[in-house]
């Protein structure tokens, strides 16, 4: 396989590393070694590839999408997450399948233009995992389970994993896949055990939606609220009767059942309790917040502050852009970054760089191989131009990824597995 030395002025190799005046060695899909331009002699004379006045980082992860959303325009709700629904609902209903597909590639796509090379999706569509295996992206691919009638939790489980391992089958080792339960309100206790003792077995991550909105505690506590009008428009209610239990919140529901573990990756929880936190981190589950979606949706924020104090392990996502204007991370960052002063709490330019490279990774367990430029580590990197950014700004060029770029016009290339993908340029004129 053909080696590859990328000289660059800067490269950001992890939080910790940075380099100035730079090489990154790569051979295939992999990293051989990162140092400095002097460290690698001059066996690479033929091969090196040398970006001049630019800025090498980690590529980007993305922990929670909904990529089937994408050419949506933005949907906000003052009245809240289940408003919201209904107003998705209603817009996605009849998608034609060109529809669905023009949707998950104009996602893919922005993804890329945005430094983002792995991506989280939930999806009930298996036109995702088409597409995506088409694309330069990495993903894990959370295939959504709903099902609140406990009468056909085998019936639901067997047919998810049927399609499942077909798809493993097919796409594997491009993608890897994994299920959904799309929040507790919406998946019966006998098939949500189902899914965990699956889990369990194959040891791989259940994604799901926690606490995210007001109204789930007003249902579990007192069968009311925004809810019901929803499940009632969709024709989803009468299970979600029938099978109510009394529970504090879906927190509540998955602790008095042996639910809550480390197998589950929780997004949102922006409702969560200073003591459902406390059981969160107990039971070792690793978190995701999505700043702009959940301000959209008017269901409040994050208290990074109380995640931070817990200890909580966490990264950043997206969420669908019909909930969250793009799927630009570094905006998504800096939104979270201003919005988390109203706690008083200050994410310096080094956490906020951690929270979509090397924390995101280990949401993942895959710390050693994305989210990082070391040796043996996936050949996933950016390269952005500096020649707008003064060089006054150098000495800290994770404020130079976080503040200063744009990443639009300043993303020079992507590349995944040591192949450099479409261009952005070209990329931006498609979408």
């Amino acid at each position: 396989m053909t080696q590859i030395l990328h000289k660059a002025k800067i490269i950001i190799a992890n939080k910790d590393t940075i380099i100035y005046n730079g090489a990154l060695l790569t051979e295939g899909s992999q990293i051989l070694q990162v140092g400095k331009i002097e460290d690698f002699g001059t066996t690479f004379e033929e091969n090196i590839s040398d970006h001049g006045n630019s800025l090498i980082t980690p590529g980007l992860i993305n922990l929670h999408t909904h990529l089937l959303y994408s050419k949506f325009n933005l949907i906000k709700s003052e009245e809240g997450l289940f408003k919201w629904l209904e107003n998705l609902t209603n817009a996605s209903f009849n998608m034609e399948q060109n529809e669905i597909e023009e949707s998950l590639l104009f996602g893919i796509n922005q993804a890329l233009s945005y430094g983002t090379t792995f991506v989280v999706d939930n999806t009930p569509s298996l036109l995702s995992a088409k597409l995506l295996s088409k694309s330069p992206l990495k993903a894990v691919i959370g295939l959504e389970i709903f099902g609140s009638d406990e009468s056909q939790a085998e019936k639901i489980f067997t047919k998810a994993l049927e399609t499942l391992n077909e798809l493993e089958e097919k796409y594997n080792p491009q993608l890897s896949f994994t299920f959904s339960p799309h929040a507790p309100y919406d998946v019966s206790l006998p098939l949500w055990k189902l899914l965990d003792t699956w889990s369990r077995k194959t040891k791989k991550p259940l994604l799901t939606h926690l606490e995210e909105a007001k109204d789930e505690k007003k249902w579990w506590q007192e069968k009311s609220g925004s809810a019901i009008a929803f499940w009632q428009r969709i024709n989803k209610l009468e299970p979600k009767m029938k099978f109510w239990k009394k529970h504090d919140s879906g927190i509540d529901f998955l602790f008095k059942n042996n639910l809550l573990n480390n197998n589950l990756i929780a997004a949102h929880l922006t409702n969560a309790t200073q003591n459902e936190l406390k059981l969160i981190k107990e039971a070792n589950i690793k978190c995701i917040h999505c700043p702009r979606s959940n301000f959209n949706l008017n269901n409040g924020t994050a208290n990074l502050k109380l995640w931070k104090e817990n200890n909580l392990l966490f990264g950043i996502g997206t969420d669908s852009a019909a909930s969250s204007e793009n799927l630009n991370l570094i905006e998504e960052m800096r939104f979270a970054i201003e919005e988390q002063k109203l706690y008083g709490l200050t994410i310096s330019n080094k956490e906020a760089f951690e929270l979509i490279t090397s924390n995101a990774a280990r949401v993942l367990s895959m710390e050693d191989v994305i989210g990082t430029l070391k040796k043996n580590a996936f050949a996933d990197f950016l390269i952005f131009d500096l020649n707008g950014i003064p060089e006054c700004t150098y000495k800290d060029p994770l404020d130079i990824i976080i503040w200063k770029l744009n990443i639009v016009k300043d993303l020079k290339e992507v590349w995944i597995n040591g192949k450099k993908t479409v261009r952005v340029d070209s990329m931006l004129n498609k979408i």
